[in-house]
């Protein structure tokens, strides 16, 4: 009985950190047909991650595209106006960009 129970907190144990490795990473790193959404400051505007190298940003009417790389948790954007550097945790985007942009996966 003893062996049973040990197996059975193994399991639930696998299963439980499994589950959390794919909730940190929901999109498997792929940016491809994402879109972000701005908030408090930032609200109205948007990310959209249009190839595995292209992106838009949309705010309050104006657009602009750039290109981007991206290992799986960090990137840069790059656009006429610069570089910026971003980081995805989980459906959160943070964009330094001279403040800490925060975006919301949609």
């Amino acid at each position: 009985m003893k062996k049973i129970i040990i197996i059975l907190i193994a399991c639930i144990t696998l299963t439980y950190c499994s589950n959390t490795d794919e909730q940190d990473n929901p999109f498997g790193g792929e940016l491809v047909g994402t879109v972000w959404l701005g908030t408090g400051d930032d609200e109205g505007e948007s990310y959209s991650f249009l190839s595995n190298k292209d992106y838009k940003f949309v705010e309050r009417g104006f657009i602009e595209t750039g290109t981007y790389t991206f290992d799986g948790t960090n990137g840069t954007l790059i656009n006429p106006d610069g570089t910026f550097s971003f980081k995805i945790d989980g459906i959160t985007m943070t964009v330094e960009d001279g403040s800490s942009s925060v975006f919301i996966k949609n």
